[in-house]
């Protein structure tokens, strides 16, 4: 990998690693504050997403500096990036900002609509950072991470209209009223 282009793949994986990382914390501080059983599972769930995106992210970080080169996705999913490798970024405001908008009063929906702002954007980064790399390997991470987003926005989305409707949504899609058939 040339030098320019080494340089630009280690600083959009320091991005991403830092945006996982904040989406962890967030996740860990609705977690806090969401009372309902199954948006807490909701959150822990996402939990774990972010610590495997940002364990990936820091393996493909330790490839490129090292090697000069993107591993295999799979690989990266397995590897354990070495111990004492420390990243550290600057403290990110967005996800304590996007708490503090949240008032007393917030509903456990107010909460899931905030996580799902923090999907759109983590999608809209990685569906951008795949447009711009050329390398195959590197275009299968971010389109992997890219989808991961996708799914969980939808999995928010489905939580939260679970909650505004008191379920009556599940009962629609899955259950089919007996009036169908």
């Amino acid at each position: 990998m040339e030098p320019e282009v080494c340089q630009a793949a280690l600083s959009a994986l320091e991005r991403a690693i830092g945006i996982e990382a904040e989406g962890r914390r967030f996740y860990s501080q609705a977690l806090a504050l969401t009372s309902d059983e199954g948006a807490q599972r909701v959150f822990k769930a996402l939990i774990a997403d972010e610590e495997l995106h940002e364990r990936v992210l820091k393996a493909e970080y330790e490839a490129i500096a090292n090697e000069g080169e993107w591993m295999l996705l799979d690989e990266a999913k397995t590897c354990e990036p070495p111990s004492g490798t420390e990243f550290i970024f600057p403290a990110g405001n967005d996800a304590v900002a996007a708490l503090l908008r949240l008032t007393d009063g917030a509903t456990d929906e107010d909460v899931l609509g905030i996580a799902m702002e923090f999907e759109q954007r983590g999608y809209d980064l990685y569906k951008k950072a795949a447009q711009e790399t050329d390398d195959p390997k590197g275009k299968e991470v971010y389109e992997w991470l890219a989808e991961d987003e996708n799914s969980h926005y939808l999995f928010l989305s489905k939580t939260q209209e679970y909650l505004i409707t008191k379920g009556a949504w599940y009962f629609d899609e899955i259950e089919r009223p007996m009036f169908e058939g």
